[in-house]
């Protein structure tokens, strides 16, 4: 090896670089803002009631029955007060249910009600179905370089930014 990083291409000059770097970055938060808006819509669709919060909340709390408020609050980077408020609300709905923790008896165990597993996963299945049909209409080349290149991005985008918070490498939605 003669030193040189391994991930640089030498057949695109460092300005060239650049330039695809910056407009690669631009189109994936272009596809980022429409791909949270898609979840936002069949969120509604689903329930009109569920905002990007709740469902935030919802899908936090479905992947990991009995987190804390506080266990919460701190994935969603929010205070404990307004994940309190998106709780209060999510149970006022029969979508989220609070009961006493049996390791911690002074604690409270988050999950979610008969409904709220349904309503969540009826908005997965819908998001699903959605961007599957915008993806049937992709030429398959284009796919296929899809494929490769969300393969790679995947594991770089999961390491996170030196800047956020490394228990939390990705935050799609905030309870704001």
């Amino acid at each position: 090896m003669d030193g040189q990083d391994p991930e640089v291409r030498d057949d695109i000059p460092p300005r060239g670089r650049d330039n695809a770097l910056l407009q690669a970055a631009d189109q994936l938060t272009a596809a980022a803002e429409i791909l949270v808006a898609v979840s936002a819509r069949t969120a509604v669709a689903v329930d009109s009631r569920l905002s990007p919060p709740l469902l935030r909340a919802l899908t936090l709390v479905g992947t990991d029955p009995g987190l804390t408020l506080a266990a919460l609050a701190e994935r969603a980077q929010v205070s404990r007060s307004r994940a309190s408020r998106v709780c209060d609300t999510l149970e006022e709905a029969g979508l989220l249910a609070r009961s006493p923790r049996t390791e911690d008896r002074r604690g409270v165990g988050l999950s979610l009600t008969g409904r709220g597993r349904c309503a969540l996963d009826r908005v997965r299945a819908q998001r699903t179905a959605w961007i599957r049909d915008a993806l049937l209409r992709m030429p398959e080349s284009d796919l296929s370089g899809l494929l490769a290149a969300l393969r790679s991005l995947g594991p770089s985008l999961a390491h996170g930014h030196p800047e956020h918070s490394p228990q939390t490498p990705w935050s799609p939605a905030r309870f704001t």
